[in-house]
């Protein structure tokens, strides 16, 4: 069955009743999405799809305390929004992880699931317990699922009115190592893309303000090259892909009428006299138009695909994310401030200018200004006498009404798209992919602290990247290492005499530190704990226990690593260490990679430290710096 709906804005006017709650589609303040909390009402449902119309309702599965239940979620949502504290945003986000939640559970045929507290506290367990699976084999990320997992267990404390609900349930912690980087895109993929931008940018640009004539021929600096002619339709058949078979591609000239009489004999079509006479006068009747007309439709229509080529370079050349991209603003200051852009280090040029009463800054390299110039003439053109504070912006569909717009938050897979309709298909890069790009040269050209005032961002996010430490620093302890490991990896169950436990292993020397080589990074110290890693006294055993030691080491170094004040600090400490304890790691794996991979597990995704460990991860939380 199709449901109705009935739109609610949140908040709930107070005294207002839900008279069909199983009809409710919450509306939130300056959000275009919709929460559809009366599908819960009906317990047999499917509501996979996306599409609203293709949800499927079975009517004899309607619970009216499911509908008492909304009505008491809606006030809850209410109650929330009138405090003032949370967004609507972030509320909008509590319910979905309360709808996700119910779903999971109606799906499992747990359909007591907020009308019983004893039965949805059975549910929340299963439910992490699945959560947490799915987390260990990769197919959903841990701090989301974390973050999910409070949300939920704040929601529903607040709905039983119990502080106490499910608190023995298992949360997963937030974890630094949890964070996943955005994979570095193919080089070969970056290259074809920028070249592809830089040289439609270019040809149009020159091709709209110094009003040449069309054809025109766009070339690539890696030898590819195509004729733009002045017409919309793309080339998805080919060069004779609708509205294009009046165009020699190759040269952008018009076909004759003789070639399109051969073309449409060899095609078999009816009337081919006729029908090349058509074709060729309307070829000819489109190009006059472009080459008449500064402000042709087909004119800024290649200018749109100029600009966003412009935005996929500034986007990559500088690294911005796509919503500090999306709400930058054009001021008259620009601009002047291009002329005045400060030095922020050799090759570079920072930008600043204010605009919607912000200051805006950003980096670009010396090759990139001359572009940057560019496109603000491309936008005057496109702008005219519009009022538009947009920094970009491109026109809409209908070219024709010269009809402004910004750039939308999809404009790179429909930048891609246009390209397609061009012949030019290439691999797609999103916009945290490019900023991955720009973040892995800066680092690998000019090092994490540059990185991160190129970037824009904390030199802790630089650190995320540089989790190996340098070169130099590597191969210098690769030595002492290598030298120590034959008698530091001892078998299970030899304990040599005189020997005492450790947090990371054992110690057969105590208060009797002496360095595993005459030069290490961090000095042994038997009053710290990675002192004993770096101690000719050190001993670690090839079995559980010790496994499970080192590797709740690493789990706490790892949250806490990012605290490093420069580049010098974390070399000397987290770097250090994390690197000694890595090497061991890789050492006991070759005694028993079985046991390591399974105690691996059981630390980093279960949060099973050892108890030494455990209780260090506890002040670290309560101290904040993890």
């Amino acid at each position: 069955m199709n449901r109705l709906y009935e739109e609610v804005r949140m908040p709930l006017a107070e005294g207002t009743t839900l008279l069909h709650p199983e009809r409710a589609l919450l509306r939130w303040e300056g959000m275009s999405g919709r929460s559809d909390i009366g599908q819960i009402c009906y317990l047999t449902r499917d509501t996979s799809s996306p599409q609203r119309t293709r949800r499927t309702f079975d009517p004899t599965s309607f619970c009216s305390e499911r509908a008492r239940v909304v009505r008491l979620l809606v006030t809850q949502l209410s109650g929330r929004m009138a405090l003032g504290a949370r967004r609507p945003a972030t509320i909008f986000m509590d319910l979905r992880v309360v709808l996700d939640f119910v779903n999971w559970a109606d799906s499992q045929g747990l359909h007591q699931v907020l009308c019983d507290e004893k039965a949805t506290a059975e549910a929340v367990h299963r439910y992490f317990r699945e959560r947490r699976e799915q987390v260990s084999l990769g197919n959903q990320n841990r701090n989301s699922v974390a973050s999910h997992q409070r949300s939920l267990l704040s929601m529903l404390r607040e709905f039983f009115r119990s502080d106490d609900f499910c608190v023995d349930a298992r949360v997963l912690r937030h974890q630094q190592d949890a964070w996943v980087p955005t994979a570095v895109p193919d080089a070969e993929a970056q290259a074809a893309l920028l070249a592809w931008a830089d040289a439609l940018f270019s040809s149009i640009s020159t091709l709209v303000l110094d009003f040449k004539p069309y054809p025109v021929r766009v070339t690539t600096v890696r030898g590819e090259n195509l004729c733009l002619v002045p017409h919309i339709y793309g080339r998805s058949d080919g060069d004779d892909s609708r509205g294009l078979i009046g165009w020699n591609l190759e040269t952008g000239e018009p076909r004759t009428r003789e070639e399109l009489r051969t073309r449409m004999v060899e095609a078999g079509a009816n009337n081919p006299r006729e029908r090349s006479w058509n074709i060729a006068r309307l070829a000819a009747k489109h190009l006059a138009a472009a080459n008449a007309d500064a402000q042709s439709s087909i004119r800024r229509s290649h200018a749109s695909i100029a600009a966003s080529c412009f935005a996929a370079l500034f986007l990559a050349e500088t690294g911005i994310n796509l919503a500090q991209l999306l709400a930058m603003k054009w001021s008259p200051e620009l601009a002047t401030s291009l002329q005045d852009a400060s030095v922020a280090r050799q090759k570079f040029r920072q930008v600043k200018y204010r605009a919607g009463g912000k200051e805006i800054t950003f980096t670009v390299s010396l090759g990139f200004m001359p572009k940057l110039r560019a496109y603000l003439a491309l936008r005057e053109y496109l702008v005219q006498d519009a009022e538009w504070d947009a920094l970009f912006v491109v026109v809409g569909h209908h070219a024709q009404l010269r009809r402004l717009t910004g750039l939308s938050t999809k404009f790179l897979e429909r930048l891609y798209r246009r390209l397609d309709t061009l012949g030019i298909v290439l691999p797609r890069i999103g916009a945290r992919q490019w900023r991955a790009a720009k973040q892995d040269w800066a680092v690998s050209n000019h090092g994490p602290v540059i990185a991160a005032k190129l970037m824009g961002h904390s030199l802790e996010t630089a650190l995320r990247s540089y989790s190996n430490g340098t070169d130099a620093a590597h191969k210098a302890e690769m030595g002492a290492f290598l030298a120590s490991v034959e008698k530091t990896v001892l078998g299970p169950g030899n304990d040599p005499a005189g020997s005492i436990g450790s947090a990371v292993g054992i110690c057969i020397g105590f208060h009797k530190p002496a360095p595993i080589a005459a030069s290490v990074t961090v000095q042994p110290d038997c009053r710290s704990t990675e002192g004993c890693l770096f101690c000719d006294q050190y001993r670690v055993h090839a079995d559980a226990t010790d496994i499970r030691k080192l590797l709740s080491c690493r789990h706490c170094v790892r949250l806490v690593c990012g605290r490093a004040d420069s580049i010098e600090q974390y070399d000397r400490s987290f770097g250090a260490v994390l690197r000694r304890v890595d090497f061991l790691l890789d050492e006991l794996r070759r005694r028993d990679a079985a046991l390591v991979e399974q105690i691996e597990h059981d630390v980093d995704i279960e949060g099973n430290l050892d108890a030494f460990w455990s209780t260090k991860l506890d002040q670290l939380y309560e101290l904040g710096v993890a």
